[in-house]
């Protein structure tokens, strides 16, 4: 009897051991802080200067009104702590959905599409205008 517990006791062991470095290698490519100042993969950003300069305001859900959103990073970017609303030049999607941007709260205004990995600068109608951002299922 005791053989047969020693065996279900290490084969425990041994899962919970997998488990544990399971997760250890998963944990930072779960770790997506959205509003951070880093753009990380599933996110989309957009950027204070065009072609993707300055500081970045990473997304990782809808945010229907950037009032209070600042851009924060990386350390030392140009615009830092300056508002979002109003004030994006460039974008880039890293998320594996569409993106839309509106020009005013609530996905209204002029509204625009950005697919899946999408880099550019923002057309006249959206550079420093935009206000909303939601993505597509």
């Amino acid at each position: 009897m005791s053989k047969a517990l020693n065996r279900i006791a290490a084969g425990c062991a041994a899962a919970v051991s997998v488990g544990v470095v399971l997760l250890a290698a998963a944990g930072p490519a779960a770790a997506n802080t959205p509003k951070d100042g880093y753009l990380e993969a599933s996110e989309f950003g957009l950027y204070y200067n065009s072609n993707q300069g300055g500081c970045v305001f990473d997304l990782l859900a809808s945010d229907w009104n950037f009032y209070n959103d600042l851009f924060i990073g990386p350390e030392g970017c140009a615009g830092r702590n300056r508002v979002t609303n109003d004030d994006t030049a460039s974008y880039r999607n890293r998320d594996t959905y569409t993106w839309k941007v509106g020009t005013d709260p609530n996905l209204a205004g002029l509204v625009g599409a950005l697919p899946p990995g999408y880099v550019g600068n923002a057309s006249t109608n959206f550079k420093n205008k935009i206000t909303s951002a939601t993505f597509l299922d």
